[in-house]
């Protein structure tokens, strides 16, 4: 089975939450910032050749969720139609998650 290769979209709040999230690992040197980038481009590249990859959120299946470095979360959508992973945020466990996308 040939797999197609969708496009990858970080919508504004995910890149907003990801911007808040490195100015908080900065307080730490610059290894988990670089370290949480890395994370964040390969899971990119994985949702990106396999949307499916990752499960639904049980919260809201509206979404799939993914856990990247240390504690974060990501999630997205996927759009069939136009062949397009749209990451909608990026998000700390320890935040009211369920709160937040709702």
């Amino acid at each position: 089975m040939l797999l197609m290769k969708y496009n990858s979209r970080i919508l504004d709040l995910a890149r907003n939450d990801l911007k808040e999230i490195r100015t908080y690992l900065s307080d730490f040197g610059s290894s988990p910032k670089h370290k949480l980038r890395e994370s964040f481009n390969e899971y990119v590249k994985n949702v990106s050749n396999n949307p499916y990859i990752y499960p639904e959120y049980e919260e809201n299946n509206m979404y799939r969720k993914a856990v990247i470095h240390y504690d974060y979360l990501v999630f997205y959508t996927v759009d069939e139609e136009n062949k397009t992973v749209k990451i909608q945020r990026v998000l700390s466990s320890r935040q009211n998650v369920k709160n937040i996308l709702d």
